[in-house]
């Protein structure tokens, strides 16, 4: 039960913009789950979040078009896809797959995902390709996060207590 917990943890904190895969299994390896259970619990968070930008992005972009909100830089979004279409239909799933890929904070799912939709990629390209860059993403962090975690509790008192509850 307490394993069951800790993924939902992981999970859930991979969900979270900015912070995503990169957070999420160093934090679910510190909770004490084994770095392949982190792993597949910040992978499944940052999915879910790809599949759901995917299919409500350009919802949202037309509704604000709609609407007049965030003009600026839809507007912006607009404008820089169109001068940049014949780069951006040949390279632009590479391009959002080396984005995710990267495991730096701002240069994940989220961003990711929303760069895709605004330059209109089409839905199964955004899932596969920021999916496939979190894949990637996430097995750099397994190896920084396992270090990370043996470090920390191997010298920080809050983290062995951390662990028992």
């Amino acid at each position: 039960m307490v394993i069951v917990r800790r993924f939902i943890y992981t999970f859930l904190v991979s969900m979270i913009p900015a912070i995503e895969i990169k957070v999420g299994i160093p934090f679910g390896i510190v909770l004490g789950l084994r770095p392949i259970i982190a792993y597949i619990a910040g992978l499944s968070g940052t999915t879910l979040v790809v599949i759901a930008l995917a299919f409500l992005g350009q919802w949202f972009f037309d509704l604000c078009r709609k609407k007049g909100w965030i003009m600026r830089f839809i507007n912006w979004t607009d404008r820089l896809a169109e001068k940049h279409a014949t780069q951006l239909n040949r390279f632009g799933t590479l391009a959002v797959f080396v984005w995710t890929a990267v495991p730096v904070p701002g240069m994940g799912t989220w961003t990711g995902s929303i760069i895709a939709v605004a330059i209109r990629m089409k839905r199964k390209w955004i899932i596969l390709s920021v999916v496939c860059g979190n894949i990637i993403s996430g097995i750099i962090m397994v190896f920084i996060g396992d270090g990370v975690a043996s470090v920390m509790r191997s010298n920080i008192p809050f983290f062995n207590n951390l662990l028992t509850y």
